[in-house]
């Protein structure tokens, strides 16, 4: 008989997705001084110093070398890295409204990937829940938008949901052997700063200065929030299933309606989309937690 299971991975994706969420509230303040490359290479850069200093303060220990910190650091370039250079575009050219129903289709990548390399079994309910949530994602996320697009530019967030999909299942492949979380989580964002850091200082240069003097104080929160975030993402992929894990970090929308509705008073949000969008969202979370007990 199916029963919910609560455990360890659970409680480290919800944290994920609360922190995200957190982050992207910020991130929409600091939006508002700078572009998106700059804001993410100023709180990246914070972020990799933030888990810098709860290693060198905790002790952590690195493991000896391997081919799992090459996984670990393709995993990082691939999400977050390339996953946010992409999404960006995407908001970019569509427009926020349509990539970000777009992107949330990353947990079924996902689920295909890992059934197909991690040799992941879920059952019929478990894949239920993740088309829920992508439904319920795709809901909370939609909405009016203006503007004229080329049905070619959706490849562009599509990318971002299959690069979130591939860097899952590669940092559920190399964070096993990395016994302190913290070490592993260190490794992945280190790659991912590399190259927001990479691609900023090669395209926009010039606008690092003033944005940096302009909106450091909201994403030096978004990169504390960031890194504690992608200590969480680690954690849960450390201990549980991609398909199970990236669904609930995906959830993290709902989140954000949520603190829309408290705190910026976004009234307009109250239309049949949320209702439904989070009802389904939470239908699918509890369809992916589903167990089979005797």
């Amino acid at each position: 008989m199916p029963a919910l299971m609560f455990d360890a991975a659970l409680l480290f994706a919800l944290g994920a997705a609360f922190s995200f969420a957190c982050a992207d509230m910020g991130m929409r303040s600091g939006l508002q001084h700078t572009n998106p490359f700059v804001g993410s290479t100023i709180s990246r850069s914070v972020g990799v110093l933030t888990l810098l200093a709860l290693i060198l303060l905790s002790g952590v220990r690195f493991p000896p070398y391997g081919d799992h910190y090459l996984w670990l650091a393709v995993a990082g370039v691939f999400n977050p890295g390339l996953f946010s250079i992409f999404f960006m575009f995407g908001i970019a050219k569509i427009g926020v409204a349509r990539a970000a129903p777009i992107k949330g289709i990353s947990p079924l990548f996902a689920s295909f990937l890992a059934i197909i390399f991690l040799a992941e079994r879920p059952e019929w309910y478990h894949l239920g829940g993740v088309l829920f949530i992508v439904m319920g994602i795709a809901l909370l996320s939609s909405g009016k938008t203006e503007g004229r697009w080329r049905r070619i530019d959706a490849l562009w967030p599509i990318a971002a949901a299959v690069f979130a999909a591939l860097g899952a299942v590669l940092w559920r492949k190399a964070l096993p052997s990395f016994p302190d979380t913290l070490a592993g989580a260190f490794v992945g964002l280190v790659a991912a700063f590399a190259l927001t850091v990479l691609y900023t200082v090669t395209f926009m240069r010039s606008q690092i200065p003033d944005g940096i003097k302009r909106a450091w104080k909201p994403f030096l929160l978004v990169g504390i929030i960031g890194a504690i975030g992608q200590f969480f993402f680690a954690a849960a992929l450390q201990r549980g299933e991609v398909y199970r894990m990236l669904s609930l970090i995906q959830t993290s929308p709902l989140i954000t309606v949520v603190f829309a509705l408290l705190f910026l008073r976004r009234v307009e949000f109250i239309t049949w989309r949320v209702p439904v969008g989070a009802l389904l969202t939470v239908g699918g979370a509890i369809l992916v937690n589903l167990r089979l007990v005797d």
